[in-house]
Order: C-alpha cells, then structure tokens, then sequence
C-alpha cells in the first residue's frame, strides 16, 4: 500500500494541477481517512471518481520512487542554513540506514 503523506500530497497536487475540490477529495480520502462511498455522496459525484482519484495520486507517489514512509521537502533560505539542515539530514539518514541493515 502506498503511503500519502502532507507533503506527498501537496507535490501530487501542485504537478497535477488539481482543482480544490479534487485537491479536497484526495486530502480527505488520503489524510482524512473518509471512505470513498462517503465522499462521493458529500461531494455529489459517482464513486468511481473517487477511486480515479485515489489512483491518480497513488500512481504519482509510486513513480516518485521514495520507499514507503518517506517524504520530501523542498528547503528555501539563507545559503549556509539550507547547506547546514542538508549536512545534518545526511547524517541522520546514513545513521538511520544503518540501523535498520
């Protein structure tokens, strides 16, 4: 099962060029947990749409390439503090990496 995070999902949204609503649909179905069945009587559409939808964003995660429960984010500043936070990450990743070999 693929994992849609915040994040993930703002990324899916911003490439796709997702309407609000449809924005809205993914975000409950994928951080709200509501059921699709639900979703399609609130939203008034049928309930393939929301499994379109599922899949549409499931689809974009998976051609990410990021394992399950990784995210990404994009860091904007001040040079020597995106460098330090990359330097920092990089550290804390290997180490992660390592305890779970």
């Amino acid at each position: 099962m693929t994992v849609v995070d915040e994040a993930l999902l703002e990324r899916v949204a911003r490439e796709r060029r997702f309407d609000p609503r449809t924005l809205e649909i993914a975000r409950r179905l994928f951080l709200g947990n509501d059921s699709a069945k639900m979703l399609s009587t609130e939203y008034g559409v049928i309930h393939q749409r929301i499994y379109a939808i599922r899949r549409m964003v499931q689809e974009a995660v998976q051609s990410y390439g990021l394992p399950d429960g990784w995210s990404e984010v994009t860091l904007s500043g001040p040079a020597d503090l995106v460098r330090a936070a990359k330097a920092r990450f990089e550290r804390q990743k290997r180490a992660r990496l390592r305890s779970e070999q």
